[in-house]
């Protein structure tokens, strides 16, 4: 009768949760725009953040991505004043990401073929300036047993942030924006390899 108490007792304690970060190591974040007369494309490489997932159970507990707004360089210095001045780069430095839900992947614990491209929706909520909406990207992701290369690319609305479209002689940039973020995230230096599943 006592091992059948004691038996209950242990089968009734919680799991502790084991939480694991990857910190994204390099990266770039960049925005794709247009007017009727020219496409171009805005990049920076001042972009940090981390990804916290349960190590026991493989599960999303959070994620973010921050850039720095005022280093996107498009290679046309009037036009990246004009877009730093609509940001209000100088009040609000930084448009974050805050990951919510990843859709379609895999947990971290239960990759089968580490290093196969997996694909799948990246949900979250992207702040510009003092502006939150909900953002759907698609992503990509490619693990091996010590780092994860992540891409995720989607759009957005500048007037769904209460971003006005430059214009420049009567030229107006599309409203649409397409938004693409590269990272390559690693666990803390010292620790051991991602465990590479069953």
């Amino acid at each position: 009768m006592r091992s059948l108490v004691l038996l209950g007792l242990v089968m009734t304690v919680p799991v502790q949760a084991a939480p694991r970060t990857l910190t994204i190591e390099r990266g770039t974040a960049s925005y794709q725009s247009r007017d009727f007369l020219s496409a171009w494309t805005g990049t920076t490489d001042q972009m940090q953040g981390s990804i916290r997932f349960d190590d026991r159970t493989g599960l999303l507990l959070a994620g973010i991505v921050t850039v720095q707004l005022a280093g996107i360089d498009s290679k046309n210095g009037a036009r990246d004043a004009r877009m730093r001045g609509e940001l209000q780069t100088d009040k609000f430095p930084t448009a974050t990401f805050t990951l919510q839900t990843l859709e379609g992947f895999p947990k971290f614990s239960a990759w089968k073929q580490w290093g196969s491209r997996q694909q799948g929706k990246i949900r979250g909520d992207l702040t510009i300036r003092d502006i939150t909406r909900p953002v759907t990207f698609d992503g990509e992701a490619v693990y091996t047993s010590r780092e994860l290369r992540i891409k995720a690319t989607g759009t957005i609305k500048m007037t769904d942030f209460n971003l006005t479209p430059p214009s420049l002689l009567l030229v107006t940039v599309e409203n649409t924006v397409g938004l693409t973020f590269e990272a390559v995230a690693l666990p803390p230096k010292n620790s051991p390899p991602l465990p590479l599943g069953n």
